[in-house]
């Protein structure tokens, strides 16, 4: 059958270019190294690329939990005054507690709780098929190396990332890699299409009540924190 089928249609492929909706972005988290007050973070960045302009954002944190999720999709949303209209996730145990036969999701409650307050719409890729939010796999790598290399030093995570939103400003201004005109430029289609920002932001912390050991100590996730507000039960 494989030799008929190249007798007949032969053996050149053709490919076609992915047009992109304006408003729609793709997020994914990166590994990468940082000093902080001089000591050494193995930590991630969370980024958040709009594929038709490919403008893209990072924001750095000490982990991959739920709460730098979505303290990173929150941060930017309120930078760039607006949600995109829908989002692409991979299947991470953050926001997809079960992936269906048939391609469904059970999503997490607070996932759907951040989701419907933002009003912006969760697609997933299939499981293990990373590469199909290309885009903003790309972007990982991008930032890393032009961002995050060398290993960032500075004395405070949350005026860094501000700085980070800065950057990613800037580098909006080149040309982009396929069409015609800055990133910049094109990102305002993005903007066009963006959904309003709540009046009310929602509250990203999580209230956890936890427990002292012996020696009245305790630690939260490995030290890992995204605006996090806990109540403490010695």
């Amino acid at each position: 059958m494989a030799i008929k089928k190249k007798e007949i249609f032969g053996e050149q492929k053709g490919f076609l270019p992915l047009e992109h909706i304006p408003g729609e972005a793709q997020a994914d988290f990166g590994d990468a190294d940082f000093y902080e007050n001089g000591k050494l973070h193995s930590g991630k960045y969370f980024n958040l690329s709009f594929p038709h302009s490919n403008k893209g954002y990072t924001q750095v944190y000490k982990g991959e939990n739920q709460e730098c999720l979505f303290e990173g999709l929150k941060t930017i949303f309120e930078h760039i005054c607006g949600v995109p209209t829908r989002i692409w996730f991979d299947n991470a145990s953050t926001i997809v507690t079960k992936v269906m036969k048939g391609g469904g999701r059970n999503l997490t409650d607070n996932f759907l709780r951040f989701m419907e307050h933002y009003r912006f719409e969760a697609t997933f890729c299939n499981v293990d098929a990373g590469h199909e939010k290309g885009n903003v796999e790309s972007k990982v790598g991008y930032h890393r190396r032009n961002m995050l290399v060398p290993v960032p030093r500075f004395e405070n995570l949350s005026e860094f990332n501000k700085d980070l939103l800065i950057q990613c400003e800037e580098d909006a201004k080149r040309e982009h890699y396929r069409k015609e005109g800055t990133i910049e430029e094109l990102y305002k289609e993005d903007v066009n299409a963006l959904l309003k920002l709540p009046k009310v932001a929602l509250e990203t912390s999580k209230y956890i009540t936890v427990k002292t050991n012996g020696y009245g100590r305790f630690l939260l996730h490995n030290g890992l924190h995204c605006r996090r507000r806990d109540i403490i039960d010695p």
